[in-house]
């Protein structure tokens, strides 16, 4: 379902009054206001999010995780060589990114996207997710974009909203942007790159939605994770759900020694919790992780 051309109209009008009205440390805003309503605690973190007045995201309830072990599931084409029965594990939860749920047959326990550009161009993957019993997790725009098609009414998984950090900016939802204090105690920080230990105060993407599902893994407090088609290489190819001629664009290779490097701390982080994590990916470039067949969790 599109916007009808009213609240297209209602919506620029409102663009235009907020510009006037507000600096421009708040235009990252100007798509949301008057529509949303977010309620903070005292130290700012995100707890709800009303849009027209109706709770649409509510971060203060959280599905405990139903096991001790998941499996995130990225999208590089090496995902397409591990056999179907590593995804109908019992003993795992399973948690997607992007387009993952193109894979058949795999139920979702949580659910990331915060590619604005995903969304608008594979939104027939995003209703997949939106139809499913997951918990979802997305950013304000990708949720106003959502909310832009399809009714709050007829989604069916539960969505929780974070706000991401980029070059240490945090566009913060209907306040202003701030530059973040990477000293607070529920960061960690490794050579100046940044882990969320709390994912609602504000989460660090480093320009990959790989790096930000780990901090939501990290959150519901798995003690092992798989990492799935984490490939981070021939990024001129298509991802697995892709064919060359609907391929998205990426900035990955552009940021690839940013990424690499930002998993490292991550890799850190992880060690010094006692959490294993394994990367199913033998060709992949990242090499913060431990290598490991699949077989390793048969």
């Amino acid at each position: 379902m599109l916007p009808s051309l009213s609240d297209t109209l209602l919506r620029n009008i409102y663009k235009f009054i907020y510009k006037i009205f507000y600096p421009k440390t708040y235009k990252h805003n100007r798509r949301f206001w008057p529509l949303y309503r977010v309620q903070r605690n005292e130290h700012g973190r995100l707890e709800k999010v009303y849009f027209k007045k109706q709770l649409v995201s509510d971060n203060l309830m959280i599905q405990p995780a139903k096991n001790s072990k998941c499996m995130l599931i990225a999208t590089g084409p090496s995902i397409q060589q591990l056999p179907n029965e590593v995804f109908q594990k019992t003993d795992i939860d399973y948690i997607g990114v992007n387009g993952a749920i193109a894979l058949e047959n795999i139920h979702y326990n949580s659910y990331i996207i915060i590619d604005h550009n995903f969304v608008d161009a594979r939104f027939d993957l995003v209703e997949k997710v939106l139809q499913s019993n997951c918990t979802f997790y997305t950013t304000p725009r990708c949720l106003d974009m959502i909310l832009r098609r399809i009714k709050f009414t007829d989604i069916q998984c539960s969505i929780k909203t974070i706000e991401t950090i980029t070059r240490d900016l945090m566009e913060v939802f209907l306040d202003e942007e701030m530059l973040v204090n990477k000293t607070a105690e529920h960061f960690f920080i490794h050579d100046d790159f940044g882990f969320s230990k709390d994912i609602f105060n504000g989460i660090f993407d480093y320009f990959t939605v790989a790096y930000v599902a780990l901090q939501i893994v990290n959150s519901l407090n798995y003690t092992e994770i798989f990492i799935a088609g984490l490939d981070m290489s021939n990024f001129s190819k298509p991802r697995f759900y892709e064919t060359t001629d609907d391929k998205q664009p990426t900035l990955l290779d552009i940021h690839s020694e940013t990424v690499l490097r930002a998993f490292d701390a991550a890799a850190l982080f992880f060690k010094e919790h006692q959490i294993n994590v394994y990367n199913l990916s033998p060709n992949s470039a990242v090499e913060s992780f431990e290598k490991r067949s699949f077989e390793v969790i048969q």
